[in-house]
């Protein structure tokens, strides 16, 4: 069943990449998810689905004629692993609050204003066969199983890096256990450069994981916290289809944002109808 809040749950502390104060207000709905911008005049709300994604840089960004809302990833997979299909969401500024960097914060907020089902379902992303996409070095595919799995496998140059792999069930609770405190991370040479350019004015290493040229700078919340944050961000982006997933096996190797969008509109398009 499609599933909103009871009562609104807020959210508030300082954008990613603009460092300025923000607060994000979730309140029940029946319309899906949308966002509005609060501090825009005559802005309205965009819907939170792929086909309003307006960028993939340094996150997920939506936008319609009237306003554009940034990295919108973590309270889009906090939202869809609580199973929350339908909230209007007000923001005061074009970022939401980072929080630590992670879900969890976001998690705790929607599951204390209460979840209340609705009196009807969300369309199923029906998919009967294996679909894949690949592009170079990165691949997806999503085909039946017996239950839904996420695995993400993440190589990169860096030596701490080279090769990471986590699977699980995307299950609510498995999502808080596993999944939802994996914060954002970067490189140190790579923080330098976005600060240069007036970007990730807000990170911190309180809401990220830095990693130097030979060592993790911050404490790691888990050994493999950075692949555990691209599950997390996957996520995020694959609830665009605005559809519920079935027992599904999805697998991305070195995907990104960009790429996640692309495959989300790739199992809209593969979805038959019942």
């Amino acid at each position: 069943m499609r599933k909103t809040l009871q009562t609104p749950a807020t959210v508030t502390g300082i954008g990613l990449h603009t460092g300025a104060p923000s607060k994000m207000t979730f309140k029940p709905a029946q319309n899906g998810i949308t966002f509005l911008r609060t501090d825009l005049p005559g802005s309205q709300p965009i819907l939170a689905h792929v086909d309003h994604v307006g960028s993939t840089l340094r996150g997920t960004n939506l936008k319609n004629s009237t306003a554009e809302v940034w990295t919108i990833e973590h309270a889009m997979s906090a939202l869809h692993a609580l199973g929350i299909t339908d909230v209007a969401v007000e923001m005061d500024g074009p970022e939401p609050p980072v929080t630590d960097g992670a879900s969890d914060v976001y998690v705790d907020a929607l599951l204390k204003a209460g979840l209340q089902e609705l009196g009807s379902e969300q369309p199923v992303l029906n998919i009967k066969q294996k679909i894949t996409y690949t592009c170079g070095n990165i691949f997806y595919s999503a085909e039946p199983a017996d239950k839904l799995t996420f695995t993400f496998v993440y190589r990169h140059k860096h030596p701490l890096l080279a090769h990471s792999e986590y699977s699980f069930e995307l299950t609510p609770q498995n999502y808080i256990d596993q999944i939802a405190r994996a914060r954002t991370f970067g490189f140190e040479e790579e923080l330098e450069f976005l600060k240069a350019h007036g970007l990730a004015k807000g990170g911190n290493l309180e809401n990220a994981v830095i990693v130097g040229k030979d060592k993790f700078i911050n404490q790691r919340r888990y050994p493999d916290e950075p692949v555990r944050h691209k599950l997390l961000d996957l996520i995020g982006d694959i609830s665009l289809t605005g559809r519920k997933l079935p027992p599904l096996n999805i697998r991305c190797e070195c995907g990104g944002h960009k790429h996640n969008v692309i495959f989300a509109k790739i199992l809209l398009a593969n979805s038959e109808e019942k």
